[in-house]
């Protein structure tokens, strides 16, 4: 049995973890609020802003990070980024303290971070320092648009995913990388992922739709 570390298992992708891993394995799922009681789940709620102090029940094996969230639903630039790095640093920093060597994490297309944009700069700067540390097993994912049923739903993304299927024909060629993403094939690729060699890398939207 693996233990097995999740920050984010309520959103869309978090979901689709806590559905398709292995319910052999033993999920520790750190949580605002506790979820469902099923065999093998344990949600331990947990204030982000103290990730540093909390101690897990056991030691860890891998962690799925799926933390994150919109510069309209955090309120403001520093708290989006408290979400979507700190949040990330932290929660790594923590399964690190627990013995965990495999880590998996949720990042976006276009992460870059010399962009001047706060999205894809945040996000680039939460990869870059996750490939700076030790890992024997990082993967960093790069999903296009999420299609799925997100709870509560983000209006923007409703309106289109509405859109999307006269918009998809067009995408092809340099444009492909760009086509909208089941967020039930993320999670394949993720726990796909992570259970691969050992080593370090960004894993594009184009590669997550097939693997």
């Amino acid at each position: 049995m693996s233990h097995i570390l999740i920050a984010g298992a309520t959103g869309l992708i978090g979901r689709e973890l806590l559905r398709q891993l292995d319910p052999s394995h033993s999920l520790t799922l750190l949580c605002r609020k506790a979820g469902e009681a099923l065999p093998g789940r344990h949600w331990l709620p947990v204030d982000f802003e103290g990730l540093n102090e909390v101690v897990l029940p056991t030691p860890m094996d891998s962690a799925f990070c799926c933390l994150g969230t919109t510069r309209k639903e955090a309120g403001s630039d520093a708290a989006f980024r408290r979400v979507d790095h700190d949040y990330v640093l932290a929660f790594a920093a923590l399964a690190r303290r627990h013995g965990c060597q495999r880590l998996i994490v949720v990042s976006s297309l276009g992460a870059n971070p010399r962009s001047p944009a706060l999205y894809p700069r945040t996000k680039g700067e939460m990869e870059q320092a996750l490939l700076a540390q030790e890992w024997q097993r990082l993967a960093i994912v790069r999903p296009a648009m999420l299609l799925g049923d997100r709870q509560p739903p983000r209006k923007s993304e409703q309106i289109i995913q509405s859109l999307y299927p006269l918009v998809k024909p067009l995408l092809r060629g340099r444009f492909r990388r760009w086509r909208a993403i089941e967020a039930s094939q993320v999670a394949h690729a993720m726990i796909t992922l992570a259970s691969q060699e050992a080593g370090g890398e960004t894993v594009e939207n184009e590669r997550l739709q097939v693997i």
